[in-house]
């Protein structure tokens, strides 16, 4: 199973510098917004392109989870989003798992093989199962609207962030942030505190090679 722990050690913060092909690469570490779970159950997808996400296999307490990005620099090169996260508590992690789908699983994989979700438009999001019911029910109309909704927010953010809410009244929303390399296949997992508690879910963007 592809695992790559140097970018998924970064989250624990104790690491602020990682050396790459592109030279010493400083690492920012960016709040992007607190995301809403109604159902506890998350989607990591592409906001534009929606192909009837399912969610990851393992449920979460319902509530509000802060989501942070973090941003390398090599040199003169632009900044690219390494890693996002959902943070469920604060503990260091000692245990990773790829997270999957229902009916999915990463026995028999070899080191480099591994499980993701893709983007085409250079962006990718955290939601829950809820939001992307409500987007399976949207007009081509109503699509549009969101989509250009999306894009004009992220164009605006100096991080290329997006805090979109999609339902008022049950404060429902998705957390968007640029996808390192913006296309791709990227992993997810699901980091375990010393209590074999979920402490945080971390996307992978493979800016940073193994």
């Amino acid at each position: 199973m592809y695992i790559n722990m140097d970018v998924l050690s970064i989250t624990n913060g104790n690491i602020h510098m990682v050396d790459t092909e592109f030279g010493r690469m400083d690492i920012e570490k960016i709040e992007a917004g607190k995301l809403k779970l109604n159902t506890g159950r998350i989607i990591a997808t592409d906001p534009i392109l929606l192909y009837d996400d399912e969610s990851f296999s393992e449920r979460v307490k319902p509530g509000s989870y802060s989501v942070y990005i973090y941003v390398g620099k090599a040199g003169k090169r632009k900044r690219q989003t390494v890693a996002a996260e959902i943070r469920f508590n604060d503990n260091d992690v000692v245990k990773w798992d790829m997270a999957l789908l229902k009916g999915e699983s990463s026995k028999g994989f070899s080191y480099d093989e591994f499980m993701g979700f893709e983007v085409e438009n250079g962006l990718a999001c955290f939601m829950d199962e809820k939001v992307m019911e409500m987007l399976d029910l949207m007009s081509e109309e109503e699509l549009e609207a969101y989509e250009a909704k999306v894009k004009e927010a992220v164009r605006k953010s100096d991080n290329s962030l997006a805090d979109i809410i999609m339902d008022e009244k049950s404060s429902l929303n998705i957390i968007v942030f640029a996808s390192g390399w913006n296309e791709g296949t990227f992993p997810t997992y699901y980091g375990y505190d010393k209590n074999n508690k979920l402490s945080r879910l971390v996307t992978d963007f493979m800016v940073i090679e193994k």
